[in-house]
């Protein structure tokens, strides 16, 4: 009995284990954000942000109302980032949200560039 206990206690902490799955990691460059368009539930969780780009990015995480969940400060060429990140099962979009302007003066938004991806958690 006393056996029986414990496995089932050991089942239930290992459910309640909370860890995003593996390849939660995301790399930013000018024109794309690479990395999974799923990730298992996970509350609260860490993903794992590089940069790969020769610009500073953001990784932002937003519902499907364009709320925002959470974000990363800037993250410098070469840098990393670890966001927390506490996410129900939805779709959520995870985008570069940064806007800066050339020396002509034209506006670079990096989201337009396509710097976004909707990401699926369940």
């Amino acid at each position: 009995m006393r056996r029986a206990a414990l496995l089932t206690a050991a089942i239930l902490l290992g459910a309640c284990s909370v860890q995003v799955s593996s390849g939660s990691g995301y790399v930013l460059r000018e024109g794309a954000i690479d990395g999974p368009n799923q990730m298992e539930a996970a509350i609260p969780a860490t993903i794992q942000v590089e940069n790969a780009g020769e610009y500073p990015h953001t990784l932002v995480v937003t519902n499907q109302r364009g709320e925002v969940l959470a974000a990363t400060g800037l993250v410098d060429p070469g840098g990393n980032a670890d966001l927390q990140v506490d996410l129900a099962a939805g779709i959520y979009v995870f985008s570069c949200r940064i806007v800066s302007q050339d020396d002509d003066g034209n506006l670079i938004d990096h989201f337009e560039q396509g710097m976004h991806r909707t990401v699926t958690v369940g």
